[in-house]
């Protein structure tokens, strides 16, 4: 099947997404806490990986190896988008944001082997592989994106001092001068 010059996914690298988010990837992530804002941004992030999978398997029926090229080029812009955004590494805060990027793109790799090799059969395993790793990403970024706005910490360091865990004054017995002064527990 050939796409007309006018049909969408043959200019998906250009119009991937915003060139500002396109930053070094050296430079560190825009969102690196919990927030409503990186949610928002995680949760459009991940329904352009949606759809560059969906767009994906499209392009990959129809064979036109323009169509794939620009399809491939934009799973590297998304790759990039994702890194620039939240991290590259998992042990980024919300590095599994940027990882989800990465993981569909490796889904989208495995899928064009499997195309050119005519071996889908022999590469399901991989293929299952690649798309739970990508739902394990999608499902970890939603939840550290999240976790700051749903869960509040279990205690204050002002609730602490209330709490008189510490000897105060003339009440308290005093300290011995030494560790033979008293028996001790500790083996």
């Amino acid at each position: 099947m050939l796409l007309s010059s006018s049909d969408p996914l043959d200019d998906l690298a250009d119009r991937a997404l915003p060139r500002s988010v396109a930053i070094a990837s050296s430079a560190s992530p825009i969102y690196d806490v919990p927030s409503a804002e990186a949610q928002q941004h995680a949760v459009d992030f991940l329904g352009s990986i949606d759809k560059a999978v969906a767009n994906g398997v499209a392009v990959l029926r129809g064979g036109e190896s323009k169509s794939i090229i620009a399809q491939g080029r934009y799973f590297n812009a998304l790759v990039n988008a994702g890194y620039a955004q939240f991290g590259s590494s998992y042990y980024d805060p919300l590095g599994s944001c940027g990882a989800a990027g990465s993981s569909a793109r490796h889904l989208w790799h495995t899928q064009v082997r499997a195309l050119q090799e005519g071996a889908r059969n022999a590469l399901s395993g991989e293929l299952r592989k690649a798309s739970d790793t990508l739902e394990r990403d999608r499902q970890t970024c939603l939840a550290d994106v999240s976790r700051a706005l749903t869960s509040k910490p279990g205690w204050l360091p002002g609730e602490l001092a209330s709490l008189g865990l510490a000897p105060a004054g003339s009440s308290s017995a005093a300290w011995p001068e030494s560790a033979a002064e008293s028996p001790s527990t500790n083996l």
